[in-house]
Formats: C-alpha cells, structure tokens, sequence
C-alpha cells in the first residue's frame, strides 16, 4: 500500500474543504502531529481511524484509495456508468462519439 498517495488525497481533501491539520485532527480526535504525518506517508492510519477521517471529510473510501486499490478501473467504470446515466439518451449518444474518437486516437485504431 502507497502510504504518501493515500496521505496525499487525504490532505487535497482536507484543503479543499478549508480545514487546517489542527481542525481535522480535532474532528477525528488525533493530534495534529499524527494527521501530518498521516498525510505525509509517513503513517498509515488505523482503519477506524481512516473512517473517521473519511467522514470528518465527508468523502468515501474509495475516493482516499483511488491511487492504491487494484479495483480503481472498476470505480471510474461506476462513476462513469452514473454519470451517464443522469444524462438523456441523446447526450449519452453524442458522448459516445466523442469517447469514440478520443480511443480511437488514444489507440490507434480506427
């Protein structure tokens, strides 16, 4: 497991919610020290810990984990798959062809 990747998402997500380390480390009751060495990769939290960050960040796992789980393909897969499905049959049609081209030049097949 990358450590640093997982530290990463976490302080993104904490920044991107306007915590500091000391307001997030009260709202999981750490210190701020342990949560900066969390996001550093230098510790990886317990998993009760880990939860508790998630929730104090309001994100789920598998957006923490997105960089280490062997299953991330299959988590874009549904967030795409829900993406999709929130559009009407004709947006869906025209994003088909434009993923269309983009792996036809991604791939080199026509």
């Amino acid at each position: 497991m990358d450590a640093t990747k997982i530290g990463k998402r976490i302080q993104d997500a904490r920044k991107a919610r306007g915590l500091t380390q000391s307001a997030l480390a009260a709202k999981v009751d750490i210190t701020p020290k342990y949560l900066s060495n969390i996001e550093c990769g230098d510790k990886v939290p317990k998993f009760e810990t880990f939860v508790a960050i998630a929730n104090a960040l309001e994100v789920d796992a598998n957006t923490l984990l997105v960089d280490v789980l062997h299953v991330s393909s299959a988590i874009i897969s549904t967030e795409i798959s829900q993406k999709l499905s929130a559009l009407s049959p004709a947006e869906q049609r025209r994003l088909k062809r434009v993923l269309d081209v983009m792996i036809e030049e991604a791939t080199g097949q026509k």
